[in-house]
């Protein structure tokens, strides 16, 4: 794959992600409409990369979600 075409393919990806319809779709269709060949290991880069994005703009609240749910299990154990 040359690197065009991983560029072209995150940018769908990105632009996707937050859609509430599948990415993945996106993809396999943009591979079918240029002629790309698809690789499997890409695919898992771009989720993990859509994943790192995702965690990295949200990450202050799942920190407040992760400590909130520490104290409610602290706060049953205590009370059990």
């Amino acid at each position: 794959m040359v690197y065009l075409e991983a560029i072209v393919l995150g940018l769908v990806q990105g632009l996707t992600e937050f859609l509430p319809i599948s990415s993945s779709g996106h993809i396999f269709l943009v591979q079918e409409w240029f002629g790309m060949v698809s690789e499997t290991d890409l695919f898992i880069w771009l989720h993990l990369g859509s994943l790192v994005a995702v965690v990295g703009y949200f990450w202050r609240d799942l920190l407040r979600m992760g400590l909130g749910l520490g104290q409610m299990i602290q706060t049953k154990e205590v009370n059990n």
